[in-house]
């Protein structure tokens, strides 16, 4: 069976570097794990990049 194919939200990135707890954390705890594939655009990263810029 293949792994789930999931798109990350900016402000789940952001959610989970902010805090170490809830979801969005243990989320980004878990992408190198392989349990998922991560789909990404380069429109996608950029604004990734914007955002976390500003923090």
């Amino acid at each position: 069976m293949s792994n789930p194919q999931i798109v990350i939200d900016t402000n789940v990135i952001v959610s989970g570097l902010r805090s170490k707890r809830g979801s969005a954390f243990r989320l980004l705890t878990l992408v190198d794990t392989g349990l998922f594939d991560i789909h990404l655009s380069v429109p996608l990263v950029l604004e990734y990049e914007e955002v976390l810029y500003r923090l």
